[in-house]
């Protein structure tokens, strides 16, 4: 079997073209986490950017100050965890789910 070089360029040429527009897609893809029954909500696109947090009234108390906190690490850390799953999903409709492809959902 001969490689065919040129061939072979021309595939990581389109290959290089798909990965930068689901980089592109995934910018626009948002995903929303929350925590404390919606009390946090938190919205990060799909490079896990961080893009709004909203936190109800009730919880904007002096003496809510270790809970609130508590509550956005989790919401935040769900919506990362939404984003991630995501990505990978987009990326495995370029890679095909490869199984010798590195893992290119956390490319961004």
């Amino acid at each position: 079997m001969e490689l065919d070089i040129t061939k072979l360029m021309e595939q990581a040429k389109t290959l290089q073209s798909q990965f930068e527009n689901t980089q592109k897609k995934l910018e626009s893809i948002v995903s929303t986490g929350s925590a404390g029954a919606d009390m946090v909500s938190v919205t990060v696109n799909g490079l896990h950017k961080l893009l709004s947090v909203h936190i109800s009234d009730e919880l904007l108390q002096p003496n809510n100050k270790k809970m609130l906190e508590d509550l956005i690490v989790a919401a935040v850390n769900n919506a990362i965890k939404n984003a991630a799953e995501t990505s990978k999903t987009e990326v495995e409709k370029i890679t095909g789910g490869f199984p010798g492809f590195p893992n290119f959902a956390n490319f961004a």
